[in-house]
């Protein structure tokens, strides 16, 4: 199972080799792409070999590209690679829209669910019962809104009543970069099992290709948050040090229905199960994570 994920961070040449991976700078490192789920190019200065882009392609490894500022702006994923990509389409496709609202329902009560449980971790306790009642008043297709409620409470409590999402500070742009990370691992992860992402169940708008991705990457917000407000201060410089703490989320621990998993792995499980609720018709066969602390998963 994949579960390695590489950042190149300095000038240097990615190339393939014995189904391996060949990072060739000051030295040559080799790592077996089926070990690998993400690559991500930090560094403008770097080379890449067309045989490479293919092994990627078919050991489903994403390509992520960043931009000047070193944030994700691109990423290379297969082209319908599923065996059977025209009967998942058609799944999407016919999903009844009472069974959708409950996957919309499910998902709005985790992620309010686990901002509380991001306040808890942040020792407070009082603000984070606020969302946990929030939650408890979810309806189907969440129709009264109660996420978009519980947002303006729980950025208020997270960074001050001061702290606006669209300004242009080290926070912000923090969370936009973790964001983009797990939006990348849910959308590697949903193109494995054949879904087209661009067919949301909440998320809808024409000029996204990744509206899937979108629904699904809200239950997993939470985890940028604690990490941005506690490791994060408001006069730090965007650096490496910070980007290498977000993109140690993909390995902290979480609980998927009662099993502790990393978030990478558990991602898979995660979209592996909603095949069988779109299956089943049956919503409650979602798994989703629980956020319980920022510990690494130790693999046995």
């Amino acid at each position: 199972m994949a579960y390695r994920h590489i950042v190149i961070r300095n000038p240097g040449k990615l190339a393939t080799r014995d189904e391996q991976l060949l990072i060739v700078q000051e030295d040559t490192i080799r790592i077996p792409l089926e070990d690998i789920c993400t690559i991500t190019l930090e560094e403008p200065a770097v080379t890449i070999t067309s045989s490479l882009l293919s092994k990627c392609t078919e050991y489903h490894v994403e390509l992520i590209i960043c931009d000047k500022k070193r944030m994700p702006s691109g990423i290379v994923q297969p082209f319908n690679q599923h065996s059977r990509q025209k009967v998942v389409l058609e799944l999407q496709l016919k999903l009844p829209k009472p069974f959708i609202k409950r996957i919309w329902q499910n998902i709005v009560i985790r992620k309010l669910e686990n901002q509380g449980r991001c306040l808890e971790l942040l020792n407070k306790s009082d603000d984070a019962e606020k969302l946990f009642a929030i939650s408890r008043s979810v309806e189907s297709g969440d129709k009264s809104n109660r996420e978009a409620y519980g947002a303006r409470f729980y950025f208020i409590s997270l960074f001050g009543r001061h702290f606006q999402r669209r300004e242009d500070n080290v926070r912000n742009i923090a969370l936009n970069y973790g964001y983009s990370i797990m939006r990348s691992l849910v959308a590697r992860s949903l193109v494995r099992y054949g879904f087209n992402p661009c067919y949301g169940v909440f998320h809808d708008s024409q000029t996204n290709a990744f509206n899937l991705a979108d629904d699904f990457m809200e239950v997993l917000r939470a985890f940028v948050d604690v990490t941005v407000a506690k490791y994060v201060k408001e006069d730090e410089e965007w650096s490496s040090e910070i980007r290498q703490k977000l993109f140690s989320i993909l390995n902290v621990e979480a609980m998927w229905s009662g099993e502790r998993q990393s978030i990478t792995n558990g991602v898979d499980q995660m979209v592996k199960s909603y095949v069988s609720a779109c299956r089943q018709r049956d919503a409650s066969l979602l798994q989703l994570p629980e956020l319980i602390n920022l510990n690494n998963h130790s693999y046995e």
